[in-house]
C-alpha cells in the first residue's frame, strides 16, 4: 500500500488507517498535558500549545468541509469566511487540557467518519484549499496526515522528525519541493538546489531537475532534510556541496 497521493495505485481510504495511528500517537502526547502545559509556548512563533491543539482540531473540521464538497458536488470552503481560522484558534486556545484533548479527539473522529463515507466516484471530485488551486479530493487524507505528523513535532513534547516514517518523509519531501516551484503557492525558491537523502538514496530538485549537477547539493538523513525544508529545523548537521551556507527556503505555511 502506498501513501503517496500522486501514485496511480493510491487508495485514499487505505490512508485512513495511517491517519488513525498518527492521531493516536498525537493524542498519547496530548493526554499527558495539564492545564499549565497547554498554556506554555509550542515550537511555532507566538502560539501556545493550546493554540496549536485548537488549530489541529479546526483543521480536521476544515477538511471535513472539503469532504462535504467532494460528496455533494457543491462548493464548501475549508473556512467559510475570511479570518475564521484565526478567530477560531484564538477563541479555543485558552481552554483546559481536557477540553483541548476532547475537542481534538472528536474532530479527528468526525474527519475519519466523513472520509469513510465517500464513494470512489466522489473521491475523484475536485476541491480547493485557500492556497494551491484546484486539486483532487484524494489529496485530502494526505493533507490531514501531514498536519498531524508535522504539528506533533511542533508541540515540543519529544516527538521529533526522526519519528516520521519513511513512507511519509519521501513523498512529503518531493511534494514540498514541488510546492516551492508551483505558481499556485507563490513560494518560489530564489536559488535552485538539490537534496540527497543519505538514508534512502532519494534525490530531489528544488526549483531544478535533480540531475542538474551544477546546482548546490544539500545532503543528510531524509527526515532532517524535510524538517529543514519546512522550517522545523535550522539545518544543523546537513552538508552543503560544494561547501557553502544552506540556501534560503520560503515559508512552508
Amino acid at each position: 500500500m502506498t501513501i503517496d497521493p500522486r501514485s496511480p495505485d493510491f487508495d485514499p481510504t487505505a490512508l485512513l488507517a495511517e491517519i488513525t495511528e498518527a492521531t493516536a500517537q498525537l493524542l498519547g502526547s496530548v493526554e499527558r498535558l495539564d492545564d499549565q502545559a497547554v498554556r506554555e509556548p509550542c515550537a511555532l512563533p507566538d502560539w501556545t500549545r493550546g493554540h496549536l491543539l485548537t488549530h489541529l482540531a479546526r483543521n480536521a473540521d476544515a477538511l471535513c468541509n472539503l469532504l462535504t464538497w467532494a460528496a455533494t458536488g457543491e462548493r464548501h470552503e475549508a473556512y467559510p469566511k475570511p479570518g475564521q481560522r484565526t478567530e477560531d484558534i484564538e477563541a479555543g486556545a485558552g481552554r483546559t487540557a481536557e477540553q483541548l484533548a476532547t475537542d481534538l479527539r472528536d474532530a479527528g473522529q468526525r474527519f475519519a467518519e466523513a472520509a469513510a463515507r465517500l464513494t470512489p466516484e466522489q473521491w475523484r471530485s475536485t476541491v480547493e484549499r485557500p492556497t494551491g488551486g484546484p486539486q483532487p479530493a484524494t489529496r485530502i487524507p494526505w493533507w490531514r496526515l501531514e498536519e498531524v505528523y508535522i504539528h506533533h513535532v511542533d508541540l515540543d513534547l519529544g516527538f521529533s522528525p526522526a519519528h516520521w516514517p519513511t513512507e511519509f518523509t519521501g513523498p512529503a519531501l518531493e511534494m514540498t519541493a514541488e510546492r516551492f516551484t508551483n505558481p499556485a503557492y507563490a513560494k518560489k525558491v530564489e536559488t535552485p538546489f538539490r537534496l540527497y537523502a543519505e538514508d534512502t538514496a532519494r534525490t530531489v530538485g528544488v526549483g531544478c531537475d535533480p540531475a542538474e549537477k551544477e546546482h548546490l547539493l544539500v545532503r543528510g538523513p531524509e527526515p532532517a532534510l524535510l524538517a529543514w525544508l519546512i522550517g522545523r529545523s535550522n539545518g544543523d548537521g546537513l552538508v552543503v556541496e560544494p561547501f557553502d551556507a544552506l540556501p534560503a527556503v520560503p515559508a512552508w505555511n
